[in-house]
């Protein structure tokens, strides 16, 4: 009789309850069920069963090569069904290594914009909001040399108008709003949540300028995690990218659509006058000779043989 080597059975039921595990984790805290700590921990130790479902299955797979027991089958079921649950996750971890630690992303890293209502929201486990020193500054512009303030030759208003409609399309919920005053600078802070794990993150928008001119800035943190894995620098791509694409419609902001249409001056009114007389004088000429030959008498009929 055939030995079976059990390690294969083991990886594929660690497998099975870790991954079910991970998707529970996932669902619970994307609908707000489990706190981001709580999930943040069940997270990792799901991972770390994947990693033993692997390992016991190798290590099964290595008493099948040499003792030629049975058991592969469950073996290699165990290894799929944990890749397939260490599949986003791997992807994400290669930024961990590729980009650097940072969980705080702006456009002026060397002059840092300051939370105030998002300050006083933000839990007491979260991370502090800190500003970024001269190395952090250093490894962001490294890493990120694309993101920087976007200028427009637009009017401080009318470009916070489009900043406030660019945030509402994005989905990102708004907690506080201030249209540009006197020093003509403007201020939207908003959250947002990732797209799988849904963790929340805490932006800051910044319009400045005047009516000619207005430079936009943003700022984007996390509030858990220490390595945001490029999750903030997307999140201002994707926030400018926004901007481009209403720029490149033509889309006009709610503020110049609420701006009256101009009234026709005296010029427009004498040439649209002039080219109505033409039309109607070209419309009497082709039409007068048709006139003329049914306004011509008849003749009496023993005259027309």
């Amino acid at each position: 009789m055939q030995k079976t080597a059990h390690e294969g059975l083991w990886s594929r039921r660690i497998a099975l309850f870790f991954v079910q595990l991970l998707i529970i984790t996932v669902l619970l805290h994307r609908f707000g069920l489990m706190a981001t700590p709580a999930a943040l921990n069940l997270f990792g130790v799901s991972l770390a069963g994947l990693a033993l479902a692997i390992l016991v299955a190798v290590i099964g797979l290595v008493r099948i090569w040499f003792g030629g027991q049975a058991g592969g089958k469950e073996a290699f079921a165990g290894i799929g069904i944990a890749l397939v649950g260490l599949a986003v996750p791997l992807y994400f971890l290669s930024n961990y290594f590729l980009l650097p630690n940072l969980n705080d992303i702006e456009t002026t890293p060397r002059d840092p914009m300051k939370f105030n209502a998002l300050a006083a929201q933000r839990p007491a486990d979260a991370n502090p909001i800190v500003e970024p020193d001269l190395e952090a500054a250093a490894a962001q512009e490294k890493a990120y040399p694309d993101l920087r303030s976007m200028e427009l030759e637009r009017s401080a208003t009318e470009v916070f108008d489009m900043v406030h409609e660019a945030v509402k399309r994005l989905g990102w919920t708004i907690v506080s709003s201030d249209p540009p005053g006197e020093n003509g600078v403007g201020r939207i802070e908003a959250n947002d949540k990732t797209l799988i794990m849904g963790f929340t993150d805490d932006v800051l928008v910044r319009v400045r300028g005047d009516d000619s001119q207005a430079f936009i800035d943003v700022r984007s943190a996390s509030r858990y995690g220490m390595h945001d894995l490029g999750a903030n620098a997307n999140r201002i791509r994707a926030f400018f990218t926004e901007i481009k694409a209403t720029l490149e419609k033509g889309e006009k902001t709610g503020l110049e659509q609420a701006e009256p249409k101009p009234k026709p001056t005296v010029e427009r009114k004498l040439k649209k006058k002039s080219t109505t007389t033409r039309r109607a004088r070209r419309h009497r000429r082709s039409t007068a000779p048709q006139q003329r030959q049914r306004q011509r008498p008849g003749f009496p009929f023993f005259f027309r043989q």
